[in-house]
């Protein structure tokens, strides 16, 4: 971002009251302001303060980036005042902020600090994050509790709500309840799942939504309502287990099985192991997510989508490699109960945010097996 035809860590005070009244440097996914910083003013939540600045961070850097700007005041998102925050030492602050960053997880992310003189020991602190290369950067406050935020708009929301948690386990536990095989559960969840409807059915009988051409080769007979949404029976039953259903809260889920092969072992003839093979489940992830963002597109709807996959009953099975030697010798599935971390994509409709999701959640879904890449 340029301010008064500069570059960032060239800008003065005199260059910041170019933000003043403008609305055209109005808090957005980019830019955020804050009048003082609140781990130096209350002491008493300290901890609590401290956690929301790395939370500030983290929605930045799980977004495209952006620049918090840290002694400035806003009216309705507008930069209003240059008041400025004391600071002794300007050294020791960023040191202090720099310690307070080495929380967040999988790393820190890129951030660089310039600080703007005004008077008195006051400046303005702006804080340059860059997009994260280490997607999702998460949080741990307090032990064992973790959160993912993004920066939309002009504010950070929760990546991963406690809602899409809770929508993610009660399916689960439905299948488990009516599943008597080993199973995978891919579901591809909206963050505004909770806010919107979409008449699904009534959009696939007026003709809007041609689920055969977006899902193809998932789909067995023709699309049936219930009180979720639609599903697609296979009333042939030469494939009853495969089930896609798409719900009326914009969620899409596909439940289905991997594909075991018997073999013997090379230096136990006698022996037979059972090995679990991914490539058609790899290839039915791809469609699934290319079909679900194919369905947003022709809806109109940008949303961040969040892609889990759960895998049950797996436990012991060899992983199938096809270079069975040295580093890609086959190991065990280590438990019986495998929920991948989520896969985020910001836009379900750009199409390379959506390679990228495609390959990141194959890439999760083998490292959750325990296959060496």
């Amino acid at each position: 971002m340029r301010i008064n035809n500069k570059e960032f860590g060239e800008w003065t005070a005199d260059d910041l009251q170019v933000l003043l009244s403008n609305d055209a440097y109005r808090e957005n996914n980019f830019i955020d302001y804050k009048v003082n910083f609140a781990p130096l003013l209350d002491k008493n939540n300290k901890k609590e303060k401290q956690a929301e600045f790395r939370n500030d961070v983290c929605s930045f850097a799980n977004a495209d980036g952006g620049y918090i700007f840290y002694g400035i005041g806003e009216t309705s998102g507008v930069a209003s005042i240059l008041a400025g925050i004391s600071i002794p030492n300007i050294d020791h602050f960023e040191l202090d902020r720099r310690n307070e960053l080495q929380a967040i997880r999988p790393t820190v992310p890129d951030v660089t600090f310039s600080f703007i003189s005004l008077q008195d020991d006051k400046y303005i602190v702006v804080l340059h994050i860059q997009r994260g290369l280490y997607k999702p950067y998460i949080t741990e406050e307090p032990e064992g509790q973790f959160h993912f935020y993004i920066r939309h708009g002009n504010k950070k929301q929760a990546m991963l709500s406690e809602d899409i948690k809770s929508f993610r386990k009660e399916r689960l536990e439905e299948h488990i309840t009516e599943m008597k095989k080993l199973f995978a559960l891919v579901q591809l969840i909206p963050a505004t799942f909770r806010s919107d409807c979409v008449p699904m059915y009534d959009l696939y009988r007026e003709g809007k939504l041609n689920f055969d051409d977006l899902f193809n080769g998932m789909i067995y007979d023709r699309a049936v309502p219930n009180v979720d949404g639609i599903y697609f029976p296979d009333y042939s039953e030469q494939r009853d287990f495969e089930q896609l259903q798409i719900f009326n809260n914009g969620a899409v889920e596909l439940k289905m099985d991997f594909q075991i092969r018997k073999q013997n072992l090379r230096s136990q003839q006698l022996k037979t192991e059972r090995y679990l093979i991914i490539f058609d489940f790899e290839a039915e992830l791809r469609k699934l997510i290319q079909g679900t963002s194919q369905m947003y597109q022709k809806l109109g709807r940008s949303t961040a989508m969040y892609v889990c996959v759960t895998i049950v009953g797996y436990k012991g099975l060899w992983n199938y490699t096809v270079n069975a030697y040295g580093a890609n010798t086959p190991t065990k599935v280590d438990r019986n109960q495998i929920v991948c971390t989520p896969i985020e994509i910001r836009n379900i409709q750009d199409d390379v945010q959506v390679k990228e999701g495609i390959e990141n959640c194959i890439r999760m879904t083998k490292y959750s097996l325990g296959i060496r890449m």
